[in-house]
């Protein structure tokens, strides 16, 4: 089951004590996806337990059974049809206020508790809200039509920033971050959504943060493993022209230490010395026997 079903599934099966919230609901599966025609309201909607959900919200507010049926021709959603002056004004009355910006929640609800506005969003969401599965991707769309925009200016007002897009195919309002994603379902009062969200993020974050710490170690593994490599090959040239003993006492001790122990690592090599000396000390050293070495084998050439 895809993410934006369990959502809607978990819609449908809350339990709404609050009328007021049960009516809000409706009325955002009207403006997402009603029509009306005359006093007659289609509503379309994906699936037939979202119908038989929105059939009951009709019976209890509009007294009216809706009939429920398929297009003959086309389209895989699932048809609600209903005679209701008062449905179909709700609806008309959506595209009459004109200036974009005189339209708030309150012109299409009649908010009466906190969260009915939040039961606005569930029923917009139900009836055109597509959300991808957040572990994989955060994506969440709605096709609202000519009514995009009466979205896009509602979800502002309550301080969410959606985007649109408008192609052939139709005008899609969308979201593209966690963060906002996260917004959208907390106001609608998603809150299992929301700590999943929150959840994915969290380990998103630590699997970032665990591959720039092995990226970190493996090129400080790389990069040392090379300092190793050029070292004991110059301590190597040194041996072959019987030039280690040229060096200081100590640098000599630990040339030849390095060359038996190439691999080891310098808090071991450290400890091998006697007396045994820090792990500082013996970078140190190694520094010294490669600049000393280096000018030695400079020397040697040139002869």
């Amino acid at each position: 089951m895809s993410v934006s079903a369990e959502q809607k599934n978990e819609i449908i099966t809350h339990s709404y004590k609050s009328s007021c919230c049960r009516r809000a609901m409706l009325s955002g599966m009207l403006f997402a996806k009603g029509r009306a025609e005359g006093k007659t309201v289609t509503l379309s909607l994906e699936k037939q337990q979202y119908a038989d959900f929105s059939a009951k919200l009709i019976r209890e507010f509009y007294t009216k059974d809706a009939e429920i049926f398929r297009f003959s021709k086309g389209g895989r959603s699932i048809n609600l049809s209903f005679d209701s002056p008062a449905a179909a004004k709700l609806i008309e009355d959506i595209g009459d206020l004109g200036d974009l910006e005189e339209y708030t929640v309150c012109n299409i609800i009649t908010q009466k508790c906190k969260g009915c506005i939040s039961a606005f969003l569930r029923g917009v969401f139900l009836a055109s809200g597509r959300l991808s599965d957040p572990k994989k991707q955060f994506s969440l769309e709605f096709t609202l039509g000519e009514r995009t925009e009466i979205f896009a200016k509602i979800l502002r007002d309550l301080d969410m920033n959606p985007l649109i897009s408008h192609k052939k195919s139709g005008t899609t309002l969308y979201f593209r971050k966690g963060d906002e994603i996260e917004n959208f379902y907390g106001h609608a009062g998603l809150n299992g959504l929301v700590f999943t969200i929150i959840e994915t993020k969290i380990k998103s974050l630590a699997r970032r943060e665990s591959q720039r710490y092995l990226n970190c170690v493996t090129s400080n593994l790389g990069r040392m493993a090379a300092v190793s490599e050029r070292q004991v090959s110059i301590i190597s040239r040194l041996d072959e022209l019987q030039l280690l003993s040229s060096l200081p006492e100590e640098l000599e001790e630990t040339a030849r230490l390095k060359l038996r122990y190439p691999d080891l690592p310098l808090s071991a090599l450290a400890s091998q010395m006697t007396p045994a000396i820090s792990k500082s000390g013996l970078s140190h050293r190694l520094k010294k026997i490669e600049e000393v070495g280096a000018r030695l084998l400079k020397l040697s050439d040139g002869k």
